[in-house]
């Protein structure tokens, strides 16, 4: 598996990128600047790659305000980098903190590191970087102090600051990133788009139920979603592609032809047998959904319900409620979506949530009383007339 990084930075960030990254599988593409603002016009070169890695957040966000980025990560100025950098700075430059004028992304990180030290210490001048903030204010921040003599020294994490104030005749260090701190960024970024990677070529299988002429032209036209057409009959549509491409074809809203009368079962799989069996799956499923999905962890979605319902039973508290109820693991997790947003409710309203006759609800709902996993808390009057109706609450945790 080739992966391919445009690395985002100034031309030492990257060659310590490069220096560092010694893995056979990973290209790297070097996109350097003078200034982080360069971004901006840099964020159209980098669509094309598997991940972006920049060297802090200004670069970041002026590159992911013009352009959506599929995968992109920046380093973080942490205490790591501050301490490093101070201590540095003090030792090498015989300084007293009050000498020294610092700017940096989070002000608050430097606060915490100065409240250990001894209260009769006074601290350096501090200015707080924004991305929106005008380069040349704090250029003359440094300068200005330097002038009047408050400070001897500039730490500055702005590497075209730093420039502009040594050519000038300031005294400036840069923010020191230890390597070992950005390496591990670096590759753990790296195992993040991996896992990606893996994941998106996952193989889907998809089952039409609707095996009508429209239906075999759209899903034609848009070339089987980068696949191949399986077997087309009179009962339905078979097609095979992959994860990646399924999703691309959903957020799009490709993959049903408007109005059609049928629904679409997807199955995900690591083979193509679980795939299938994971499409048949979807298919099969009642609901008023459309579009149907069953992953490779047996995990159901719909269009219309995010929230995942688990075919395969791992968690306690699921196992635990079927034993009680006897309820199917798929009606446990129904209640439990439910639940979140309703820890109390009446018959009609789960009999909605759910999409099943009222005499099945009082079924589920008997059920659950007897298991004490519900229980009554009063009534209410929807109308001025008719029968008031009994509410309940749910007593299991809600996550």
């Amino acid at each position: 598996m080739s992966i391919h990084i445009a690395v985002v930075g100034s031309p030492s960030f990257i060659q310590q990128v490069q220096n560092g990254s010694s893995l056979p599988d990973v290209r790297i593409e070097g996109f350097p600047y003078d200034d982080p603002r360069e971004a901006k016009d840099i964020a159209t070169h980098l669509l094309f790659f598997d991940g972006v890695f920049f060297s802090g957040s200004f670069p970041y966000t002026y590159a992911t305000e013009e352009v959506t980025l599929p995968f992109a990560h920046h380093v973080v100025q942490d205490d790591v980098v501050l301490l490093t950098s101070l201590l540095y700075v003090t030792l090498t430059q015989q300084l007293r903190l009050e000498h020294l004028s610092i700017d940096l992304v989070d002000a608050s990180r430097l606060d915490s590191i100065l409240a250990s030290f001894p209260s009769h210490m006074s601290p350096p001048q501090v200015k707080e970087l924004s991305p929106y903030m005008n380069f040349e204010e704090l250029i003359s921040f440094h300068e200005q102090l330097q002038r009047t003599g408050t400070t001897r020294f500039a730490l500055t994490s702005v590497e075209r600051v730093h420039r502009h104030l040594v050519e000038n005749g300031f005294a400036s260090q840069l923010m020191i990133e230890p390597e070992e701190r950005i390496l591990p960024h670096f590759h753990d970024f790296i195992q993040q788009i991996r896992l990606n990677k893996s994941d998106q070529s996952q193989l889907a299988v998809l089952f039409y139920s609707d095996a009508s002429e429209d239906t075999l032209n759209h899903t034609t036209k848009h070339h089987y979603f980068g696949g191949k057409l399986m077997e087309s009959t009179q009962d339905g549509i078979i097609l095979l592609s992959s994860k990646g491409k399924i999703e691309s074809a959903m957020s799009n809203g490709f993959i049903l032809p408007e109005e059609t009368p049928g629904h679409v079962g997807i199955g995900y799989g690591s083979d193509y047998q679980r795939a299938i069996e994971h499409a048949e799956l979807a298919l099969h499923t009642t609901s008023n959904s459309t579009i149907r999905i069953v992953d490779d962890s047996k995990r159901m979605t719909f269009t219309d319900q995010p929230a995942p319902i688990h075919f395969r039973v791992t968690q306690t508290r699921v196992y635990d409620m079927m034993k009680q109820t006897g309820m199917s693991p798929i009606n446990i997790e129904k209640l439990i979506h439910f639940s979140t947003d309703h820890l109390e409710f009446t018959a009609k309203e789960l009999t909605d949530h759910l999409n099943v006759t009222r005499r099945t609800t009082e079924r589920l709902i008997k059920k659950l009383v007897d298991a004490k996993l519900v229980h009554r808390i009063g009534e209410e009057m929807s109308y001025s007339q008719g029968r008031p109706r009994t509410v309940y609450k749910f007593q299991f945790p809600v996550d």
